[in-house]
C-alpha cells in the first residue's frame, strides 16, 4: 500500500488528508476532476530532487511504480521557498498530540444524517463514507439507491426504499416516519436485516409485511417534471350538414364545405356529436332495492323499448338499513343502530320488465353481478325504498359513430375512412338505416384533426434495463358529466414509443409502440402506473403522447406524467458488513401527512465485548475505541498494540470517580473519510474525560481527574535554553462571560445547546461544539470544566523541552521551574547519601526554613520531598526516603533532575500540559497552563 498525503492548504492543517492507496494516479484522478494548478507531487520528503509530478505518459509510469509516501502540495499563486515546505511537513509528522485533539476538517460528501441534524431526512450520500454507529442514538439510514414509487391496482401511491444503517450490527429499539411510530401507519411496511444476511430473508426487526422479492434498482428520468400530456385534437369543422354514409363514409351535401381543404389522405380524424336515435333518460323516482339484488322503479315517465337499455346508472342511493343489537344484562331491551349504505354506481342491466300502473310504469329491473359493482348490496337482507336517480343507457338500437379514424380519400364533398366499423362496430347498424345513411338527423357534427404531441426522446441511462415505469396523474380526475349532472366512466388513452441506445449511445434498431387506456369516473385527484417489459435488457430512450382527442367541455381528462423509471431487479441480496433497511409505504392519509421521507431508528450498537467476545449492545467508550483499534478498515491494530486491560480499568476509573456509567458513554455517527483513527480516537476518549496515548507500543487511556503528582518536571537541564515565556492575566480568556456548549439530546437526538450561565444571559459566551455526547450529566459537567478553565486559567508557560518530553500527553500535570527569573533554584542531583542529595547548584535556605523539592523519577513519575538546609551550600536533606532510587551515576545520559520551591509555591509550579508539537528533532514546544484542583469543582453535581 501507498499512503498518499493531500494538502490542499499548507498553513492549514485542518485541510489536510492521507489515505492508503495501491494506486497513487488512480486515487488522484478520484480526488480531481482536473488537476489543480500549482500542484507539486513529491515522493517520501518535501524536496525539489523529490519531485515526482508527471508531465508524460513515461513519468506516469514512473509514479505509479514507486512505493512509499507521497506528498500532493497544493501551493498558492505566491510560492513559498521549498525549505519552508520541508520543515512544515517534519513539524506535521512530529505533531502527533495535536493531530488527535485538531478539528474535524471540511467534509467533500454529504454528511449522515445522524449528525447532520438541520436536515434529517433520508438522503443517497454517493461517495461519503459508509456511516458506523457507536452508541445508542436515533439513526437516520442513508438511502442505497433512489426511492421508487407507483401506484397499485386502486391508484394508491407506493414508495418502496432500500436503505443502509450502519456498518456493523445494532439493536433496533424502534422505527418512526419523522414523529410518528411506524406501527401507527396503515399498510406501511419496515423491516431491518443483520449484515451478511439475505435481504429477503428473516430481518431482525419488522412491522407489517415481508419482502419476499429482491428490491428494484431503478434510475429516474431527470427530464420528466410533471410536463402536461397535450390534448392532440385541432378541430376543422363543426356544421349540421355533415352526415354519414354506409360504408365508412362522412358526406356533405353544402357547397360551402370543402372537405379536401380541410383533410388529407392518411390524416387520424375524430369524430364527435354522432349519436343517433335513442338516448339515454334520466328519471327520478321512488326505487325500491330487493334481496335478490333486484330493483322496482315506479314511475309515470313512459319509456319505449326499455328492454333495449343494458345499463343503468344510480344516483343518490343512500338506503338506511336498521340493525338490531341484542340487549346487554342487566339490560333485557334491544336496541337499534341505523346506518346509510350508498348504493350508487353504474350497473349492467340482464332485463327489464315494464308493467303499466294507474297513471304510472312499474320497471322491474334484473342487475348483472351487483356486488362486484358495488359490496354494499350484502347489507340489503329487504326490501328498502327510496328516492333516487336512474339513467337508462346501453341502449342497443342507438347508434354512437364517435372515435378516431384514418382517412382513406378524401373530395371536397366525402371522406372515406379506413375500415371503421372495424374501429366501431355501430357503424354497421348504419346500413339498416333509410337510404343507408343519417341525412336528416338534426345533429351538429364535429370533425378535428389529429397529431399526437410527442413528450421526449428523452434516454434512460441504465445498463440492462428490464422495464419501463411510467406514473401517470389526474389532478383533477377522470370523468365525463352530462347536462343533468351525472357522473359517467370517462377513457384516455396514451402511447409510449421507445427504442434501444447502443454502446455508441446511439439511437439503433427499430422502434417499439405501446398504448395503455386509462378509465375511471373519479372527481378526485389520482394516479397510474402503467409498465412495459422490455424483451431484451439494455439502454433505452423514450417519448409518450396523448392520443385520446378531448371531446368537449363535459369531458375532465387532464393527464400529466409524474414520473418515469428505467427499471432492472437488484443481484444483489447480501450486502456484507452492514445493516440493511427496507421500507414499503402506501400512500394513506397517515403517510401522506408525513412532509419529508425521514425515517428513524433509535439503535444501540453491537460490538465485540473486549474487541474479540460475543456481540454485545453498548453505550462503552472504552469499547468502542478497542473495537475500532483492532478493526482492519480503521485502527488496523493488533491486540499486542492494545492496552486492553488498562483501557477498561480507566473506563472503571471514570465510572467510579463520578459515580455512574454514563459518563463514559460514547454515541456518534462516523461518516467522515477525512478523519484519521487517531482523530477518531481522541474524540472518543474526550467524551469520556480522557485523553490517548502511547506507552511503547500500545494505546492507552489517561482519565483527565485532579490530580495530586505530577509526570515530569521540566528545569534548566531539560528545556532549551531561553526558550520558556509565560505570560500571566488576571481576566477571562478572550472576555468570555459564560460556556454555551452543544451536544445531542437524549431524547429526540436533537442538537441542543447547555449555557453557563443557565439562564443565558451571557452576552459573549465560549462555543464548544462536542461529537459523541448524548447525555445531560456529561454535557452539563464538560461545560463546568471548561467555564472552571477560563476562570482559575491564569498562567500561561510555553517553552522547548528535550525529548523527555515525548511521555507526555494533553492534561497530563507537569512541575515546571520559571527560569525567566533569575535565582532559579533547579538543576540535577550530583549524588545521594542517605537521605542527604548533593545538587548541581547551590540552594538558599533562611534559619530552620522547610522548602520542597520535586524529584524526576526514571519511571517518569516525579516525586515531591520537604527537604531542609544540609551540609553545604549545594546539599538538601529529605525528610523522607525518593519513591524510586535516583540516578545520579556520571556514566549516565540522564541524570535525576530537581526543582526546588518555597512550601507556598508549590501549587504555582503546577501545570497542566494544552498542547505539545514538534519544534525540532530532539525537541518539542510544550505549552502549558496553570494546574488548579477548582477545575473539577463541580464534578459531582450532575452525576
Amino acid at each position: 500500500m501507498k499512503r498518499v498525503f493531500i494538502i490542499p492548504d499548507p498553513f492549514n492543517k485542518e485541510t489536510w488528508s492521507d489515505e492508503s492507496v495501491e494506486d497513487v494516479c488512480e486515487y488522484l484522478k478520484q480526488q480531481f476532476a482536473a488537476f489543480p494548478k500549482n500542484t507539486r507531487i513529491y515522493h517520501n520528503q518535501i524536496a525539489v530532487k523529490n519531485d515526482v509530478t508527471p508531465t508524460d505518459e513515461r513519468s506516469i509510469k514512473h509514479l505509479q511504480s514507486l512505493d512509499g509516501d507521497f506528498y500532493v502540495v497544493i501551493y498558492p499563486s505566491e510560492l513559498l521557498t521549498i525549505i519552508y515546505w520541508a520543515v512544515l511537513i517534519v513539524t506535521a509528522a512530529f505533531s502527533v498530540y495535536t493531530y488527535m485533539t485538531m478539528p474535524k476538517p471540511q467534509v467533500s460528501a454529504p454528511q449522515s444524517a445522524n449528525n447532520d441534524l438541520a436536515s434529517r431526512q433520508n438522503q443517497a450520500r454517493l461517495g461519503g463514507r459508509i456511516p458506523e454507529i457507536f452508541g445508542q442514538l436515533r439513526a437516520v439510514p442513508d438511502l442505497i439507491a433512489a426511492p421508487m414509487t407507483y401506484y397499485d391496482a386502486n391508484n394508491k401511491e407506493i414508495e418502496e426504499c432500500l436503505m443502509l444503517c450502519t456498518r456493523g450490527y445494532v439493536q433496533v429499539h424502534d422505527i418512526k416516519d419523522d414523529q410518528t411510530n411506524v406501527n401507527d401507519i396503515p399498510d406501511m411496511a419496515v423491516s431491518v436485516y443483520d449484515p451478511h444476511t439475505s435481504i429477503i430473508g428473516a430481518p431482525i426487526y419488522q412491522v407489517g409485511a415481508s419482502f419476499t422479492e429482491a428490491p428494484s434498482f431503478s434510475i429516474k428520468s431527470k427530464s420528466i417534471n410533471g410536463q402536461t400530456l397535450s390534448v392532440p385534437n385541432d378541430q376543422k369543422i363543426e356544421s349540421a350538414e355533415l352526415y354519414f354514409q354506409f360504408p365508412g363514409l362522412i358526406k356533405t351535401a353544402s357547397s360551402s364545405i370543402n372537405l379536401d381543404e380541410l383533410f388529407d389522405t392518411n390524416d387520424s380524424i375524430g369524430i364527435y356529436g354522432a349519436e343517433f336515435l335513442n338516448k339515454d333518460i334520466f328519471i327520478a323516482a321512488d326505487t325500491t332495492f330487493t334481496a335478490n339484488k333486484g330493483l322496482i322503479v315506479i314511475s309515470s315517465t313512459d319509456i319505449a323499448s326499455v328492454n333495449n337499455y343494458k345499463e343503468i346508472n344510480l344516483s343518490g342511493a343512500l338506503i338506511k338499513v336498521r340493525t338490531e343489537v341484542a340487549p346487554v344484562p342487566p339490560e333485557t331491551e334491544p336496541t337499534y343502530i341505523d346506518t346509510l349504505y350508498d348504493l350508487s354506481g353504474r350497473y349492467k342491466v340482464s332485463s327489464i320488465i315494464k308493467n303499466p300502473l294507474s297513471g304510472r310504469f312499474a320497471y322491474t329491473i334484473t342487475l348483472e353481478d351487483a356486488l362486484s359493482v358495488n359490496p354494499k348490496w350484502e347489507y340489503i337482507d329487504k326490501s328498502y325504498t327510496d328516492v333516487v336517480g336512474i339513467v337508462f343507457t346501453g341502449n342497443t338500437g342507438s347508434i354512437n359513430l364517435n372515435g378516431t379514424y384514418i382517412v382513406e380519400s378524401v373530395t371536397s364533398n366525402e371522406i372515406k375512412l379506413i375500415n371503421p366499423d372495424l374501429l366501431n362496430s355501430d357503424w354497421a347498424k348504419v346500413n339498416f338505416l333509410p337510404g343507408q345513411n343519417t341525412q336528416g338527423q338534426a345533429l351538429v357534427i364535429r370533425l378535428d384533426k389529429l397529431n399526437n404531441s410527442w413528450v421526449g426522446w428523452y434516454s434512460l441511462d441504465l445498463e440492462n434495463t428490464e422495464e419501463l415505469v411510467f406514473n401517470l396523474f389526474y389532478q383533477n380526475g377522470l370523468f365525463y358529466q352530462d347536462s343533468k349532472g351525472g357522473v359517467w366512466e370517462e377513457s384516455m388513452t396514451v402511447q409510449v414509443e421507445y427504442q434501444y441506445i447502443n454502446s455508441s449511445n446511439q439511437p439503433a434498431g427499430q422502434i417499439y409502440s405501446q398504448q395503455f387506456t386509462i378509465t375511471n369516473s373519479s372527481k378526485s385527484p389520482f394516479g397510474t402506473t402503467r409498465r412495459i417489459h422490455l424483451n431484451t435488457p439494455g439502454r433505452v430512450r423514450f417519448r409518450i403522447a396523448r392520443t385520446t382527442p378531448t371531446k368537449n367541455d363535459k369531458t375532465q381528462d387532464l393527464t400529466k406524467i409524474k414520473d418515469v423509471y428505467a427499471v432492472s431487479k437488484s443481484k444483489v441480496l447480501n450486502y456484507g458488513d452492514v445493516t440493511i433497511v427496507r421500507s414499503k409505504t402506501l400512500g394513506t392519509e397517515g403517510a401522506l401527512s408525513l412532509k419529508e421521507r425521514k425515517l428513524n431508528m433509535l439503535v444501540t450498537r453491537k460490538l465485540p465485548a473486549n474487541g474479540t467476545g460475543a456481540l454485545v449492545p453498548t453505550k462503552s467508550a472504552a469499547q468502542a475505541l478497542i473495537y475500532l483499534a483492532l478493526d482492519s478498515k480503521n485502527g488496523r491494530r493488533s491486540t499486542y498494540e492494545i492496552d486492553t486491560s488498562q483501557i477498561l480499568a480507566v473506563e472503571q476509573e471514570v465510572n467510579s470517580y463520578f459515580g455512574s456509567t454514563k459518563a463514559s458513554e460514547f454515541s456518534y455517527t462516523l461518516d467522515d473519510n477525512n478523519l484519521s483513527f487517531e482523530e477518531i480516537a481522541g474524540m472518543i476518549a474526550s467524551a469520556s474525560f480522557c485523553e490517548t496515548y502511547r506507552l511503547g507500543s500500545k494505546l492507552r487511556l489517561k482519565f483527565e481527574k485532579p490530580q495530586s503528582n505530577a509526570v515530569l518536571l521540566f528545569n534548566h537541564r531539560n528545556k532549551v535554553p531561553k526558550s520558556e515565556k509565560r505570560s500571566y492575566s488576571n481576566r477571562v480568556d478572550k472576555g468570555h462571560d459564560g460556556i454555551e456548549l452543544e451536544y445531542t439530546s437524549p431524547v429526540d437526538d436533537a442538537r441542543i445547546k447547555y449555557s453557563i450561565p443557565e439562564n443565558g444571559s451571557a452576552r459573549n459566551p465560549m462555543s464548544i461544539k462536542t461529537t459523541g455526547i448524548r447525555t445531560d450529566e456529561q454535557a452539563k459537567t464538560r461545560a463546568w470544566r471548561e467555564w472552571n478553565k477560563l476562570l482559575f486559567k491564569r498562567i500561561t508557560c510555553q517553552f522547548d523541552a528535550l525529548d523527555e518530553s515525548n511521555l507526555l500527553a494533553r492534561n497530563d500535570k507537569i512541575m515546571v521551574a520559571d527560569n525567566t527569573l533569575l535565582g532559579t533554584e533547579d538543576g540535577e542531583v550530583n549524588a545521594v547519601e542517605g537521605l542527604t542529595l548533593t545538587l548541581s547548584q547551590n540552594v538558599e535556605f533562611s534559619q530552620n526554613q522547610l522548602k520542597k523539592i520535586y524529584l524526576q523519577m526514571a519511571n517518569g513519575s516525579v516525586d515531591m520531598i520537604d527537604c531542609r538546609a544540609g551540609p553545604m551550600t549545594n546539599q538538601v536533606v529529605l525528610v523522607r526516603p525518593p519513591v524510586d532510587s535516583l540516578v545520579v551515576g556520571s556514566d549516565r545520559y540522564l541524570k535525576t533532575t530537581y526543582q526546588i520551591v518555597k512550601s507556598a509555591d508549590a501549587v504555582k509550579s503546577a501545570f497542566l500540559v494544552a498542547e505539545m508539537s514538534p519544534s525540532g528533532k530532539m525537541t518539542n514546544s510544550v505549552k502549558a497552563v496553570n494546574y488548579d484542583d477548582r477545575y473539577y469543582l463541580h464534578d459531582h453535581n450532575f452525576f
